[in-house]
């Protein structure tokens, strides 16, 4: 049930480029057929075993991009767009493989202007937010790939 459901949130019709999007449990477990009791257990094992997160109704995938051409210019954009539009307690969460990949986003906000919630303020939290990271990674990682781009053209 647990891979039905995790191929589900990476197939979805409301997933996007970011892997992170709104989705209803009333959604899930009508498109799944499980029951809404059914679905959230299986949400919070793969919660708990880092495969995704979730907050108020959002779902963030946390290895989605990963699997992107983030190095495209315009995936780049629609992925920095949608993370935009989502609340920052989800990509303050995945801010951490979001600097790995080199992929910064400044000025964050999201659609839903009731979030009052300050992650930051998370005390048991380790997660950095994304306006706090630095570029040294990102310049790392374009190094990298500009002496793997030059070791495989011949």
């Amino acid at each position: 049930m647990e891979k039905l459901v995790f191929l589900y949130l990476l197939t979805n019709p409301l997933t996007n480029i970011s892997g992170v999007y709104e989705l209803p449990l009333r959604r899930v477990a009508f498109d799944t057929g499980f029951s809404e009791k059914a679905v959230n257990a299986v949400l919070d094992a793969l919660e708990t075993s880092g495969k995704l997160i979730r907050w108020n109704g959002w779902i963030g995938m946390v290895n989605f991009i990963k699997y992107q051409n983030y190095t495209n210019p315009k995936i780049r954009q629609g992925i920095i767009a949608e993370m935009k539009r989502a609340p920052t307690v989800i990509t303050d969460r995945l801010s951490i493989g979001l600097q790995k990949l080199g992929i910064g986003i400044e000025g964050s906000s999201h659609s839903n202007s009731n979030l009052n919630f300050n992650f930051n303020s998370n005390p048991n939290s380790n997660a950095f937010p994304l306006r706090e990271l630095s570029t040294v990674l990102s310049q790392e990682v374009q190094e990298k790939r500009k002496s793997l781009v030059s070791k495989w053209r011949v």
